[in-house]
């Protein structure tokens, strides 16, 4: 093999590498830059232990008890056994009287939409909105305080799930 000589550099600088040590060398080089640059650049590595992570309850808030969830069976269904299943226990054109037959919808239809309490048209007939047809529930008056109106609509935005 011929030694490469390089014409900008004078001769006093060059040192001879045997081709065997060059490759070598070469070859670790680029291995080592090689590893660098697949590097995290600097970011930990996560183990899957990191405690700062949120914990996520069922209605999916950050507190990992569910005690931020609103619960159907403690909050729910009461405000509806008290204020609403007069008339609408088995007639009235909804059923309020369990989960199941609420999910079920009446005779205008779904009225949860789960995830979505201001287009629920439950949360609507509540409020009174033009939008929808008949008068603000309940019909007799003594509506619902507002708190109450937004417990449902935060449980429906949850997921209305039966807990």
């Amino acid at each position: 093999m011929l030694p490469v000589v390089l014409t900008c550099i004078p001769k006093l600088y060059l040192i001879k590498i045997p081709p065997m040590k060059f490759l070598s060398s070469l070859i670790l080089s680029f291995t080592l830059i090689g590893l660098w640059s697949c590097s995290d650049s600097g970011n930990p590595v996560d183990s899957g232990n990191n405690t700062s992570d949120p914990v996520l309850d069922d209605c999916g808030v950050t507190d990992g008890d569910n005690s931020s969830c609103v619960n159907y069976s403690t909050e729910i269904k009461p405000l509806f056994d008290s204020k609403c299943t007069g008339c609408h226990g088995a007639s009235g054109g909804l059923n309020l009287g369990s989960y199941s037959t609420l999910m079920s919808g009446g005779s205008s239809g779904v009225v949860v939409i789960s995830e979505n309490g201001s287009g629920s048209y439950l949360i609507k007939k509540l409020r009174g909105a033009e939008t929808i047809s008949g008068v603000q529930m309940p019909k007799s008056g003594g509506y619902l305080d507002e708190s109450d109106i937004q417990l449902i609509e935060t449980w429906i935005d949850e997921g209305a799930l039966n807990n």
